[in-house]
């Protein structure tokens, strides 16, 4: 552990660097090295190259709404049913702009408390704001469920576009002209050393670089059933953690909010499944920490 936290530190300075040299007009690497001729090859596109361009060219998938029904994605389309997640969209958007923050991490303590199906809902829901464009990112890479839950043909590996040997364009897919999803669907044994490497946190800065998301969201295993979420929480921003109302216990809950504020913000918490008085159950009750 004091290895890992050893790492992240060193991390985490680097992409401070970055931001200063951002902030005083120096250029950043835009993914693992420029090619010859200044082409990315983490877009394969040249640095100046318009991110409306790039966002156009990224091929469209077409959800399945008989597999966004069966796997509560309820956000496509405004309706009650999405007003949670409309609700905590806005709120997320307010904080994360309050302080300048764009990337989104989202976790939980532990499995079956429905982080991956509010990160696919809360995507949907930014991406009906056609003032925004959203990314949503399938980092938990031991068990990769986003694919399934949109009806979307088994993807790929996520692990080449991280390692900066694919380009966003080859491996993306676009829902709507504003929602970008990175997608895995192979399951990866040992995960941790991708996540935490410099070749990911490159990849990422090229990515923002050259798309210019408004906001990155990362789906990410539950922290205490391993390390893979500690691991990347050094590329985020802050974080968001789901808990289940009918399963979480308290110290689990207290230990994973403990977890994430050593790598990162806490941006809020996520009830989830709680049970309002007139028996109407899984609603989703967004609100800050």
């Amino acid at each position: 552990m004091e290895k890992l936290q050893a790492a992240i530190e060193i991390a985490r300075r680097k992409r401070e660097a970055e931001g200063t040299a951002t902030q005083k007009g120096q250029p950043v690497a835009a993914g693992p090295a420029a090619g010859a001729g200044g082409v990315n090859p983490t877009t394969g596109t040249g640095a100046g190259t318009d991110a409306n361009a790039l966002w156009h060219a990224i091929p469209e998938a077409e959800l399945d709404r008989t597999a966004l029904l069966k796997s509560r994605i309820l956000s496509q389309n405004a309706s009650q049913e999405s007003t949670p997640f409309d609700v905590l969209r806005t709120k997320i958007l307010y904080q994360m702009r309050q302080n300048g923050w764009k990337r989104l991490a989202i976790t939980s303590p532990l499995p079956q408390c429905g982080k991956s199906t509010a990160a696919v809902n809360l995507a949907l829901a930014l991406g009906r704001q056609p003032e925004l464009r959203s990314m949503l990112f399938d980092l938990d890479l031991r068990a990769p469920t986003v694919a399934e839950k949109l009806g979307l043909p088994q993807p790929p590996s996520i692990a080449p576009l991280l390692r900066g040997e694919r380009s966003f364009a080859d491996h993306a897919r676009r829902v709507g002209p504003n929602l970008a999803l990175a997608l895995s669907g192979v399951p990866d044994t040992d995960p941790t050393r991708l996540l935490m490497a410099d070749s990911t946190r490159e990849t990422l800065a090229g990515i923002q670089q050259n798309y210019d998301p408004d906001i990155m969201i990362f789906d990410l295993p539950s922290i205490l059933i391993g390390d893979d979420a500690r691991a990347f929480l050094q590329h985020v921003d802050c974080a968001l953690i789901l808990v289940r109302a009918d399963q979480t216990r308290y110290g689990d809950f207290d230990s994973c909010e403990r977890e994430v504020g050593e790598y990162t913000n806490v941006l809020g918490v996520v009830l989830n499944a709680y049970r309002h008085a007139d028996g109407m159950a899984d609603a989703v009750e967004g609100g800050s920490a």
